[in-house]
């Protein structure tokens, strides 16, 4: 059991460590950074599919209604894509290591 447990904690890591190299990666480059924000979506919501969907379209909808209160257009701005990097991760580790594995033990139950 003590393996089983160690092998979650290093998946749980690596996934964890995956989100903050793609968050480094695309942030750490500044103002060139909206040149490389397709790449940055497209690897979060692989890394976090099919919750990453969520994620981008939630925070689109904010954007819209802030957008459309304040006519500030914000859609490519730093902080919404930094929100929306910390959104997809949230979501994205709830979604891997308490949502399926969860479905995983209830359908186990469910079997016997």
């Amino acid at each position: 059991m003590k393996r089983e447990q160690l092998s979650i904690k290093m998946i749980k890591m690596g996934w964890l460590l995956a989100c903050f190299l793609i968050g480094f990666n695309y942030f750490s480059k500044g103002h060139v950074a909206r040149e490389y924000t397709p790449d940055f979506l497209t690897m979060m919501t692989i890394v976090t599919f099919p919750s990453g969907y969520l994620a981008i379209y939630l925070i689109r909808g904010v954007v819209w209604m802030l957008s459309s209160l304040v006519n500030d257009p914000i859609a490519g701005s730093y902080n919404l894509l930094l929100s929306l990097w910390v959104l997809m991760t949230i979501l994205g580790y709830f979604q891997w290591f308490y949502l399926i594995p969860g479905l995983f033990k209830h359908l186990k139950q469910f079997k016997k």
